[in-house]
This record gives structure tokens, sequence and C-alpha cells, in this order.
């Protein structure tokens, strides 16, 4: 389960419908291994701490691509905080909270089956209407979808 506080959300949400009609993306952060809030046993909730907006190098309504600059300074930051990145984040502006083929796929290591982020949520924002922003979280396993892709519950306080 992934929880954020409805500001983490609604900054999230801010971020993508200012950045329509192209998808926006950033990190999600947590609390370090043996802290408060950081996700354990299965069913625990993973505690966003922090929420971290990273421009997207593609400039596109279709996809992301998280500006490694972006990335480091994100991490720099939570690391200095006590947090580690566990997630990423991005919107889909006029389809459905759901990884597309394009998601799975750059979700791994070029064309292997290796993961770049195997433990990593991935929140997928849709605004196909805006005034009601529906949020999914997935775990994606591998590269065939449905079989691979793992919904999480998403929980928003």
């Amino acid at each position: 389960m992934l929880k954020l506080t409805r500001a983490q959300f609604e900054r999230i949400v801010a971020q993508g419908r200012q950045g329509k009609p192209l998808e926006i993306c950033g990190l999600l952060a947590a609390a370090e291994a043996g802290e408060a809030g950081e996700a354990g046993e299965a069913g625990e909730a993973l505690l966003v701490g922090e929420v971290y907006p990273v421009e997207s190098d593609d400039k596109s309504a279709l996809t992301y691509t998280i500006n490694a600059g972006g990335y480091i300074r994100a991490e720099r930051d939570a690391r200095a905080r006590g947090l580690k990145i566990v997630g990423i984040y991005h919107t889909h502006p006029a389809t459905v909270a759901y990884p597309s083929v394009t998601d799975v796929a750059r979700a791994h290591w070029g064309d292997t089956n290796d993961l770049l982020f195997p433990d990593f949520s991935y929140l997928i924002v849709s605004l196909r209407d805006p005034q009601h922003p529906e949020p999914h979280s997935f775990k994606i396993r591998g590269r065939r979808i449905p079989q691979d892709v793992h919904e999480e519950p998403v929980v928003i306080e």
C-alpha cells in the first residue's frame, strides 16, 4: 500500500494540470530502512515522506523520461533528510491510470528483463477528467501485461 498526504497528492495533481497536455513526472521518497513509515511485511503501508517534481526530458503527451540531474538532486536531498527514493510518479493526461507498454518497457534496462528499480512503486495519476484525478499505483515485476503488473492500494489522507 502506498500512502500519501492530501497535500502531497494535490502537489502532484497541480503539477499535472499545469503540464497538461504533456505527461509530467517526479519521484517519491520514504523513510530509510528501520525508520517510521517504511513498508515492511506484506500489507504494511509505504508512507511517502516527500514528493519531488522532476522535469521530463520527453516533453510528450504520451511518454516521460525522468531528467537525470533532477533525479540526482532529489536523491541527494532525500538522503540528507533520512529518506530514500522509493517510487516514480507520472500522469496520463488523457488516458486511464494503468502502465502503458512504454511505461513497462522503460522500467527495464534496455531490452533485458532486468528491472531498473525492482522495488519501486509506480504511481500513475490519470487526468482524463482534471477535476477528478484518478491515482493508481503499481509494482512492475516483468514485461508481460497484465501478468507482471500488480496494482497496490493508494491511500490519500
